[in-house]
């Protein structure tokens, strides 16, 4: 992969065509087979209502849904009756993700054929399905796929647009699935200390500072803006009112430590319990959602703040027993890393089911082990620094190559992992809620096997500069 290699957006022209023609053959026959999309799921009915309210580009009432995902109803004509317009733009939005991502694995020395391998897991079923709904996790992947790709460009090229464009495309996540209402700093915090700590990228301290300052100033211009629109037409800052009803699925299997004046606490009991009983998986985490507009009524409180009160209420509960809180945490983190796919990608046959299982759990279980077997290789490597710092120029040149990769690994995964974590810590942790980073995992895996396989070149250079030989350390020749 020579520097005078020509390039299609990113990527090498041959790569490129390959990418056009999967995509095609993807289109038409996900348009074909999956002619009833796109579907609704019980979540599609906020959506739904967010955008007609929308429709008219304002707000008449709150919204428990942030507007970045009801703006895209709108703008496709899905608001009243989703059509198809929906679900092609949301196929488009995932065939740019993956080119998005594969550009930045090119640029980091993968090879083109696994380029393709990339591609072709990707526009698997299970990858693609999520562009079959109307749910908000196929426009979040697009936005962070957007701002993880800019942010990368911005760190090489040190220039001003590629790191508005990220933070805008972070900002625009956020008012999707406000679980990313934090990740800005979060990628900033990561990007600091690598670069003024770990010194993993060319850029001075300053121009870092700089960087990281404007990143995290506009997206908060963005996402506070709204949370200021919203102050000043109900009186509530911030982009959903949900955190007290989501933080309620950490509760539910102890609600029953609630402070006996509480006056809805026998509602909220029996609301769980007829959930539990009733529903089919029987869990009854979400039972605040299908008691929610009877508590109105009971306490006469509107939906901010019924929702404020269950946030106070869930961390009494939570400060009450924090042991039973984390228990639920790590289940939550459980059911979280379990496969996604639903009846789109099954097609009604377990056969297909159990295949995509299998698929999801070796790459999961690849992916685990190729980041225990990276941090031995750097943890040696570590210990080694005094000679790996004597390397000549052509092994030093591997190293350059190998900070690149390892930058772009830590920020796919502190995208990935601080998902995770907002995910299991505040709501159940549902397989769904780690779409929109499922291109990230799979980005990381293959970065992760070509930084390793680096690594342990580069930890048999050292032996060999280092064994001894008749008492002597000998340096033998570095070839390339």
């Amino acid at each position: 992969m020579g520097k005078h290699v020509r390039r299609v957006a990113g990527l090498p022209v041959r790569t490129a065509v390959a990418y056009l023609f999967l995509f095609a053959v993807a289109f038409c026959s996900y348009t074909s087979i999956w002619s009833k999309a796109p579907a609704t799921l019980p979540d599609s009915d906020t959506y739904l209502g967010a955008a007609q309210d929308l429709s008219d580009f304002h707000m008449d009432r709150l919204q428990l849904r942030g507007p970045g995902y009801p703006l895209l109803l709108v703008l496709t004509h899905s608001s009243n009756s989703p059509g198809r317009p929906l679900f092609f733009v949301s196929l488009l939005f995932h065939f740019v993700s993956i080119w998005l991502l594969a550009s930045i694995l090119y640029h980091a020395h993968i090879r083109e054929l696994v380029l393709i391998v990339f591609a072709i897991i990707l526009l698997l079923p299970p990858y693609v399905e999520s562009a079959a709904y109307v749910l908000a996790e196929n426009l979040c992947e697009l936005m962070i796929v957007t701002g993880f790709v800019t942010f990368i460009h911005w760190s090489l090229s040190k220039r001003l647009e590629w790191i508005v464009a990220s933070a805008l495309a972070f900002g625009y996540a956020a008012l999707t699935r406000p679980t990313f209402q934090i990740i800005a700093p979060a990628i900033a915090g990561y990007f600091l200390i690598v670069t003024l700590v770990f010194h993993w990228t060319a850029m001075k301290w300053k121009d870092a500072t700089n960087g990281s300052v404007l990143l995290v100033c506009t997206f908060c211009a963005l996402v506070g803006g709204y949370a200021v629109l919203n102050y000043r037409s109900f009186g509530f800052f911030g982009v959903t009112p949900a955190l007290g009803f989501n933080l309620s699925t950490k509760t539910a299997r102890f609600i029953d430590r609630s402070p006996d004046d509480v006056p809805m606490r026998d509602k909220l009991i029996i609301g769980r319990n007829e959930y539990l009983v009733n529903l089919p998986e029987h869990s009854g985490l979400e039972y605040i959602w299908s008691i929610r507009h009877e508590l109105t009524k009971i306490t006469g409180l509107n939906q901010r703040e019924l929702s404020a009160y269950m946030l106070k209420l869930n961390l009494l509960l939570i400060q009450k027993a924090p042991l039973t809180y984390l228990q639920e945490v790590v289940w939550a983190f459980g059911t979280y890393l379990f496969p996604a796919a639903n009846e789109f990608a099954n097609f009604n046959s377990r056969v297909l089911q159990l295949l995509w299982a299998v698929i999801h759990f070796i790459l999961f279980g690849v992916f685990v082990l190729n980041l225990i077997l990276l941090f031995g290789a750097a943890t040696y490597l570590k210990m080694c620094k005094v000679f790996v710092r004597a390397l000549d120029g052509v092994t030093i040149g591997k190293v350059r190559s190998m900070e690149f990769q390892g930058f772009v690994y830590g920020l796919a995964g502190t995208i990935v992992v601080y998902n995770a974590a907002v995910s299991c810590l505040v709501e159940v942790g549902s397989p769904r809620h780690r779409l929109p980073t499922e291109g990230l995992i799979l980005f990381m895996l293959l970065i992760g096997a070509y930084l390793w396989w680096g690594l342990v070149d580069l930890c048999r250079t050292v032996l060999e500069r280092t064994q001894p030989a008749g008492g002597r350390k000998v340096v033998i020749s570095e070839r390339s």
